[in-house]
């Protein structure tokens, strides 16, 4: 059977008001277009439901026998629609967000106090997790907005640059405690270092195969620049900490300003050349965002733009 709702509402208001004429009024149908829904419904149904004369309409036994079961349908349907219609409204006012682990703890803090300036009523949901686990959690439809330095585009993902920024050297403050391999060059005065001063240094490293060190040992070759590595760090804030030990320098991307202002460490923009590297806001294609995702994405847009110009200030 193939019944609908429009055919319920008009079978409970005929037996309810026992008249087409003010059943048409209220489901605001005509009259014809009322009997049409009825005759269709009996024929799915299999049996006539009223008995109709000039004075009176009446249910037959058929109709009495169904009346409970059709208004029980079309509560079910009523309170179905209810809850989604909740669902939807409360999904509207939230948003998942996940970011990697260094933009969780440096970046995201700040931001999240000035949004909720002007969106009190919303709620953003944080979770730290490595740029892999961002990407699934995206596919798998649990995450709606990712966070992070995706270089690659992945299958199903949209990517949105949110900023550019600097690859930057961090090094120890001038007067730190520092190591003999990191004393072998001068430290650069201002604002800017150039790749070259990485030559014999304590150079701190993430892992080879993670995308921000393949940049750096690119770069480092390309320009015949031999540094010398120490170990390697699965945690940018690690690397932070250590360099503000006065166990080496580090060569990382432009967004660790936040990070490093809790650290007595001194960041300069690397140069001669200036690397970029591009900021992004993922999510699943094809998906759509609701006014508040697009709302967040734009605001998280300019909060790391204004962090990009002062990467390279």
């Amino acid at each position: 059977m193939n019944i609908n709702t429009r055919q319920l509402q008009a079978f409970l208001a005929i037996a309810r008001l026992g008249s087409f004429t003010r059943a048409a009024e209220e489901t605001f149908v005509t009259q014809a277009g009322l009997s049409l829904m009825l005759k269709d419904f009996e024929a799915q149904v299999g049996a006539r439901l009223f008995d109709r004369t000039t004075r009176s309409v009446r249910l037959t036994p058929a109709g009495e026998a169904l009346l409970p079961t059709a208004r029980g349908m079309l509560a079910d349907w009523d309170r179905a629609t209810s809850n989604i219609g909740q669902l939807s409204a409360e999904a509207a006012q939230q948003v998942s967000l996940a970011a990697t682990p260094l933009i969780a703890a440096s970046v995201l803090p700040q931001w999240l106090n000035e949004f909720r300036l002007v969106q009190a009523s919303t709620r953003v949901n944080v979770s730290d997790l490595d740029r892999q686990q961002i990407l699934l959690g995206i596919d798998a439809g649990e995450i709606d907005l990712g966070l992070g330095a995706f270089f690659k585009p992945a299958s199903g993902i949209e990517r949105q640059l949110l900023a550019t920024f600097p690859m930057v050297r961090v090094s120890p403050k001038s007067g730190s405690r520092t190591l003999a391999a990191t004393r072998t060059r001068p430290a650069s005065a201002g604002k800017r270092a150039a790749w070259a001063e990485f030559a014999g240094q304590r150079l701190l490293a993430l892992p080879i195969e993670n995308p921000i060190q393949k940049l750096v040992d690119a770069q480092l070759r390309g320009l015949a620049v031999a540094p010398a590595f120490s170990g390697a760090l699965q945690n940018i804030q690690a690397i932070i900490a250590m360099v503000e030990a006065g166990h080496g320098v580090a060569a990382l991307p432009g967004f660790v300003l936040p990070a490093c202002a809790r650290y007595d460490v001194e960041v300069q923009t690397l140069v001669n050349p200036v690397v970029p590297i591009d900021f992004f806001v993922v999510s699943r294609k094809g998906r759509q965002k609701t006014e508040l995702a697009t709302e967040l994405i734009d605001d998280l847009g300019r909060h790391f733009r204004k962090l990009s110009q002062l990467a390279v200030a």
